[in-house]
């Protein structure tokens, strides 16, 4: 956790974990090389005491001559404005004030305790096995010494030797999830055993372990899948249930997006059919016969620029067009549109009528390309898929005198 000449920032609210964890940073900050800091949040929730709390922790610091750093905040209200929970809110704004403050490592006092009332917490609300490894000792530049010792053990520590510290009375209260755990739940799981947090412990690094060793699997397996930014099929059919899951996760996750379970869950069938799934607003997993990716679809439909011509057979030149039929079988207007649900055409040469979907399907057209495909009509119907192919009844011949042709237009032009 600790290297020497690091500075370490010691998050302290005045209670009894936090006042341990300084009390002890200071006392063998020599012994340990490392120089050491404070930092405290006062929350504006609990009013005098809080203020008092602030002072305590103030004075500690100067007695023990340790830089002290504070911040102010009207927690309440600024959660509310912010469409946050409480408690969300704080920590967000608690860890953006530690990172602003100059240190090697930032200390916090989450204790055994802490970290049993969290995973319950998780598996109440829905998590997984990276869910129950609970809090981690280290992540990144932060670190918690205290995260193997109970809250009970603590508490001791500091009546033995003399360690003040400040009793937050909101604690007592159960308006919070996590008190509701600490004040009705845990002391259920005292009377079936009363060491029960060693075996919670013990069931936490089990969960960790394990997670870790899935993890490594899950990032070979990617590493075998994801091939330009897709993952092949063959590949994902040949994993275990538990890395295929991750595999999903981390090749969402490098696309800048989070699958919750129920996405997950979704994406997990498209391995074993072609189909695609919304994520989120135009972001869609696919998968067709080889690979699954994610693809940005415009479910609206789009608008085109074109130029059409009316040529002699013996001035046209199919190269430089996106579609050509034989103009004098036209039916009134040509326009130029987006495809819509339920539309057939009847591929020259070809003695059938098929969906859009079934030709795009067949052309391997891909399906985040498909609703910007000029779909050309007359008055009539479909009479041809841009750049594609032209419909039974328009299409040139040995009698063609006169071709229509289309040229859509980029965005820019």
């Amino acid at each position: 956790m600790l290297s020497a000449g690091d500075t370490v920032l010691v998050g302290v609210s005045g209670g009894a974990d936090s006042m341990l964890l300084l009390d002890f940073f200071v006392k063998n900050k020599d012994k340990l090389n490392i120089k050491v800091k404070a930092a405290h949040i006062e929350h504006g929730i609990r009013g005098k005491s809080s203020l008092e709390d602030a002072a305590f922790v103030k004075a500690y610091c100067e007695h023990n001559n340790i830089e002290f750093h504070m911040l102010s905040i009207h927690a309440v209200s600024e959660a509310a404005a912010a469409g946050l929970g409480v408690e969300e809110y704080s920590r967000n704004r608690r860890y953006a004030f530690f990172e602003s403050i100059a240190c090697e490592k930032i200390a916090t006092a989450h204790n055994l305790s802490d970290n049993i009332e969290t995973v319950l917490f998780r598996l109440v609300r829905g998590t997984g096995l990276k869910g129950v490894c609970g809090i981690p000792p280290v992540r990144g530049k932060i670190i918690r010494p205290l995260i193997e010792i109970s809250s009970d053990d603590i508490r001791k520590y500091c009546l033995n030797h003399s360690i003040a510290f400040r009793t937050d009375e909101t604690n007592l209260s159960n308006d919070y999830s996590r008190n509701k755990i600490r004040n009705e739940i845990l002391p259920l799981f005292l009377k079936l055993n009363d060491d029960y947090e060693n075996k919670f412990a013990e069931f936490i690094n089990d969960c960790t372990d394990d997670y870790s060793f899935i993890d490594k699997c899950a990032d070979e397996g990617y590493h075998l899948a994801c091939t330009d930014n897709k993952l092949k099929l063959d590949t994902l059919k040949t994993l275990d249930p538990a890395v295929l899951k991750r595999v999903l996760s981390k090749y969402f996750f490098e696309q800048g997006i989070h699958l919750d379970r129920n996405h997950l869950m979704s994406v997990l069938n498209l391995v074993n059919k072609t189909g695609k799934v919304q994520i989120k607003g135009e972001w869609f997993a696919v998968a067709d016969s080889k690979n699954l990716r994610l693809a940005r679809l415009s479910e609206s439909e789009n608008s085109f620029n074109y130029i059409t011509k009316i040529l002699n057979i013996d001035e046209f030149n199919e190269k430089s067009v996106d579609f050509y039929c034989d103009y004098d079988k036209i039916n009134g207007s040509v326009t130029v549109r987006g495809r819509n649900c339920g539309d057939r055409i009847s591929p020259a040469n070809r003695g059938c009528t098929k969906s859009l979907k079934k030709l795009f399907n067949e052309l391997s057209v891909p399906v985040e390309k498909r609703a910007s495909v000029g779909v050309i009509c007359d008055d009539l119907g479909i009479i041809g898929i841009a750049d594609y192919c032209v419909d039974e009844r328009v299409k040139t011949d040995k009698n063609t005198k006169r071709v229509i042709t289309i040229k859509i237009l980029a965005e820019d032009n």
